[in-house]
């Protein structure tokens, strides 16, 4: 077995879980309920990884932290803009 394999489907799996939440505050424009300090810390986690990954020379496990910080990153944004924009608009 290709444990490398077995690592990049396991991060797509693992970093899937924000996809949903991206598309429901796109489609809502609203975040509010959505903690910054828990995205913040799972970025943190996520770069620890990623730092990991580089030491130890794992695509998979590079690959699902690039990923994963992407879609944090994408999410704090959208947090931040759409607050933003419907504080502006009331």
């Amino acid at each position: 077995m290709n444990w490398e394999i077995w690592g990049v489907v396991a991060g797509l799996i693992t970093v899937s879980g924000y996809i949903p939440q991206i598309i429901k505050g796109y489609r809502t424009k609203k975040l509010e309920d959505l903690s910054y300090m828990l995205n913040i810390f799972m970025g943190f986690g996520m770069i620890m990884w990623l730092v990991y990954g580089f030491v130890i020379t794992s695509f998979s496990v590079i690959f699902a932290q690039v990923l994963g910080v992407s879609l944090n990153v994408t999410l704090i944004w959208m947090k931040y803009y759409y607050t933003n924009i419907n504080k502006n608009s009331s």
